[in-house]
């Protein structure tokens, strides 16, 4: 009986590093997708601010205006997101 014990806890010990690498793997996986979501963010509002450069019409100008600034507040709450993450990650990682 004293033998099966450890053979328990062993197994237990186990389940629980299954458990723990797996949500380890679902949180680098979010953040590398948010990483991918926010570079295509930063070059989609490079591309606008170069076409806003290159556009005298006001009707349009206003319109590429607009879209910036709904890209610039994603992109802002994004890093926001993944700076979150990233303390999340830490804070895990220490305990």
């Amino acid at each position: 009986m004293k033998e099966d014990v450890p053979v328990r806890i062993k197994q237990l010990l186990d389940k629980l590093s299954e458990i723990l690498d797996e949500d380890r793997k679902v949180q680098v996986e979010k953040y590398k997708s948010l990483k991918k979501v926010l570079k295509a963010l930063r070059n989609e509002k490079t591309g606008l601010e170069k076409t806003l450069e290159n556009t005298e019409n006001e009707e349009i100008r206003h319109q590429i205006e607009s879209r910036l600034k709904i890209v610039s507040a994603q992109r802002k709450k994004g890093l926001k997101v993944l700076k979150d993450l990233k303390k999340e990650r830490e804070g895990k990682t220490t305990s």
